[in-house]
């Protein structure tokens, strides 16, 4: 047996007890990885100014995690002092109000009265907190396994951080292309990530800015409200309906409808379809234009459909999976085009 052949044998064995040993840290890997090399360049910025490699390393970290737990410790405390003053005397007559509403728009529908009436008939304050009760509880035992991830992907992150360069060096070293293709592919990845990352930036203050100032003007705090649908808004499918649904039904409880109806559709039709659906490939396109020192090959909608795609079939984490097998994809594509084809006119790709 040829010495490569053997090589690749053991080489596949390895690498399937590797993937068998480390299975429970890849996705770990994989996102503090994607999270280094979108925003590398903060750790650029640090290493201007700052000498130690360790120490710019941790400001990266400590940045990043500001950014996302500063803002969920704000709603968590005011979520917790919000339970502490409730009063249930008054949460129950809000259930009661709002099952006779129900009860009263579904008179028109008589196949579904009886069926809806059963339903509202085993909802109470009392079935709702217990149900909250419960809730809390199964959240609970998942934020556990959420934080140790959390945890993990921070410890992953800061040594991606201070072995950055090294570890770049070495893959452009170890993939069997010229240095200049291979430096072409993670440009390219790398382009798309940062673009998601300021975009996905840029989609939560906006929501959550345009929600804030719309909600203050109906005596609700405008900055807490706005905060939680910018958090919301990160969560797939769902996203602000979390926060402008029970406003609305807080609202059609006191009997202003005019203000429901108009909470819905700013929600619905503004927020939900011209900000998500419209503006946001406008920002994509705009962040890859104007700031990217190196621009991208890559259509602005290919990016936010790939984020559509990842969101779908990942989860939260799709943000940036979903782009960068995409970029990836593509970059190969072009790096084919461009050095193994032997058609000259294959311009396939470049309509990408």
């Amino acid at each position: 047996m040829r010495p490569i052949y053997f090589f690749w044998i053991v080489f596949v064995i390895s690498l399937y007890w590797i993937g068998y040993l480390y299975q429970d840290f890849l996705m770990n890997l994989l996102i503090a990885g994607l999270l280094c090399v979108a925003t590398f360049w903060l750790k650029d910025f640090f290493d201007r100014y700052i000498k130690w490699n360790a120490l710019s390393s941790f400001f990266c970290v400590f940045l990043l995690l500001t950014f996302l737990i500063v803002p969920f410790y704000f709603v968590g405390y005011k979520i917790i002092g919000f339970v502490l003053d409730m009063n249930m005397e008054a949460f129950s007559s809000f259930i009661d109000k709002i099952k006779q509403l129900i009860a009263q728009g579904f008179e028109y529908f008589p196949a579904w009265s009886n069926n809806v009436n059963n339903i509202l008939s085993s909802i109470s304050a009392e079935s709702i907190m217990t149900y909250a009760i419960k809730f809390s509880g199964y959240i609970g035992k998942h934020s556990l396994n959420f934080v140790i991830d959390a945890a993990f992907i921070v410890i992953f992150l800061f040594f991606f951080f201070y072995y950055a360069h090294k570890f770049y060096d070495y893959i452009l070293r170890l993939l069997p292309f010229e240095v200049s293709q291979s430096q072409e592919v993670f440009q390219e990845i790398n382009g798309v990530l940062r673009v998601v990352f300021l975009t996905s930036i840029l989609n939560v203050f906006l929501q959550g800015f345009m929600f804030g100032l719309m909600i203050i003007w109906f005596d609700y705090d405008g900055f807490l409200f706005g905060v939680l649908f910018g958090l919301a808004s990160l969560i797939p499918v769902v996203g602000g309906a979390l926060v402008w649904i029970p406003i609305v039904a807080y609202e059609l409880y006191l009997g202003n409808i005019g203000i429901a109806i108009f909470i819905i559709i700013y929600s619905l039709v503004f927020i939900g379809f011209v900000i998500d659906n419209l503006i946001k490939p406008i920002i994509i396109g705009i962040i890859k234009q104007k700031i990217l020192k190196t621009p991208l090959q890559i259509n602005e909608i290919l990016i936010f459909f790939s984020i559509l795609a990842g969101i779908s079939s990942f989860g939260f984490w799709g943000i940036v999976v979903g782009p960068t097998i995409t970029a990836f994809f593509i970059a190969l594509l072009r790096l084919y085009e461009n050095n193994f084809s032997s058609k000259s006119d294959l311009n396939l790709v470049k309509k990408f």
